[in-house]
This record gives structure tokens, C-alpha cells and sequence, in this order.
């Protein structure tokens, strides 16, 4: 491969890494508006559905997912 050939297929693959990134920061933050709403029914005393209790006890998959998009983010 020649140095053009090389920056296109880094502009590619760049450009798909930086798309992935946006789809999963949108995930995330439907994760946390999610988890804002279980708050603000916890600080209410309201009491918690078997989602909400489901969605708590994912929390560490979400963890997870956080690190990937940090990884993905510091390798662009």
C-alpha cells in the first residue's frame, strides 16, 4: 500500500470508530436518564418496579460500557 492508500483507510476506520463512539455515548445517555429517573423515584420513598430493580442490578454492565467508550475515545 501506498501512503495515500494508507490516510484513506486511517480516515475510514477513524470515521467509523468516531461513529461508534456517538452511538454509544447516545446509548449511554439514555442509560443515565434512565437512572436519573429511578433516583428521583428513590428519593421520592416511591416504590421501585421489577424494571427498575432489573435496570439496578445491570448497573455493572454499564460500567462496563463506560470504559469501552472512554477506550474507544482515547484511541481516536
Amino acid at each position: 500500500m501506498d501512503k495515500t492508500t494508507d490516510t484513506a483507510a486511517l480516515r475510514i476506520v477513524h470515521q467509523d470508530k468516531l461513529k461508534e463512539l456517538q452511538a454509544q455515548q447516545a446509548n449511554l445517555k439514555k442509560l443515565q436518564d434512565e437512572l436519573n429517573r429511578i433516583n428521583a423515584k428513590i428519593e421520592k420513598h416511591e416504590e421501585l418496579s421489577a424494571e427498575d430493580t432489573k435496570f439496578m442490578g445491570n448497573l455493572g454492565w454499564i460500567t462496563a460500557l463506560s470504559v469501552t467508550i472512554a477506550s474507544i475515545a482515547s484511541s481516536l
